[in-house]
């Protein structure tokens, strides 16, 4: 397992600082809980379900957008295979290639790829 999804988005489980404070907030996975501590004048805890786990990035995506430089977006639902649309963004530069999940804000992307073809989270 590499990536774990909660309701809000992924994240790369090797990424998560489970040892030290970096930007006043400190990450944790406990019993398939992913408890998120923020730190300041107060400190406060939020607790996440893990609802999945991958070893890949586009297994928790819900659906993948192709969007043209300057357009509009070319909607598509998980089902349409990665590698297809992965080869058409590759082979024209217009078109970047985005990873979304659905959440109760609506679908926001989570993920884009890279010039080497592959997915990478996008941080907020």
């Amino acid at each position: 397992m590499k990536y774990i999804r909660i309701k809000d988005g992924i994240f790369e489980v090797e990424k998560l600082n489970l040892d030290k404070i970096v930007g006043a907030i400190q990450y944790h996975i406990l019993d398939n809980i992913l408890i998120k501590r923020m730190y300041g004048s107060e400190t406060h805890m939020y607790k996440y379900k893990i609802l999945a786990q991958a070893d890949t990035i586009e297994e928790l995506c819900d659906d993948f957008i192709l969007k043209e430089k300057m357009r509009e977006v070319i909607y598509y639902h998980k089902s349409t295979k990665f590698d297809d649309l992965k080869t058409i963004a590759m082979l024209n530069e217009r078109y970047t290639l985005y990873g979304a999940i659905w959440t109760i804000k609506g679908l926001i992307y989570v993920a884009k790829m890279n010039s080497e073809g592959k997915l990478v989270l996008i941080w907020k």
